[in-house]
């Protein structure tokens, strides 16, 4: 195709039909009381968080140790050229470790001038879910991880997906790192 072609200005009547159009549709209301998060799965647990916070999501790299680190910390990793903190959120969340995750990728999350990597077994993608269906969350989870979850959306395949509170959890990661 021609290059011009798409660069060109579009003509008036083309501009015109096209705000008589987007005029006539009403609002959509399917839109408002809606969520959207980035779910990703740690051992058996599925857990959401605001696209806006997450920078990144890789293929897992390697992962290097760091000597006399909290558990919560797994070690640094190299990301676009910048060493970056790599967190445990197994252990942050007090999830059981699953299996290990025949793909598990890296998420870099962004917060407040914070910049941390967290290895995740599966990374699914970002979900809508209505704010109504929000649900608090259940007493079965850890102590450690029941204080950085606002709710449990419930999904349609039935598996719940714990919403996180972002200014919680890079508490968690500040204090860990300390």
């Amino acid at each position: 195709m021609n290059a011009a072609f798409f660069e060109r200005e579009p003509g008036t009547a083309d501009r015109e039909r096209w705000r008589s159009e987007i005029a006539a549709t009403p609002p959509s209301s399917d839109h408002e009381g809606r969520l959207m998060l980035f779910v990703f799965r740690v051992g058996s647990e599925r857990f959401g968080i605001e696209p806006s916070y997450v920078e990144l999501a890789a293929p897992l790299p390697v992962i290097h140790s760091m000597p006399h680190r909290g558990a919560s910390i797994a070690g640094v990793v190299n990301v676009r050229g910048a060493v970056t903190l790599c967190f445990s959120l197994a252990d942050v969340l007090g999830c059981a470790p699953g299996a290990s995750a025949d793909r598990p990728m890296l998420l870099v999350l962004a917060h407040g001038g914070w910049r941390v990597a967290a290895r995740v077994d599966e990374a699914e993608g970002v979900s809508a879910f209505t704010q109504s269906s929000l649900q608090p969350t259940p007493s079965t989870l850890q102590a450690s991880g029941r204080t950085h979850v606002k709710g449990i959306f419930a999904s349609g395949d039935g598996q719940g997906v714990g919403w996180l509170d972002v200014s919680s959890l890079f508490g968690a990661f500040d204090a860990a790192a300390r």
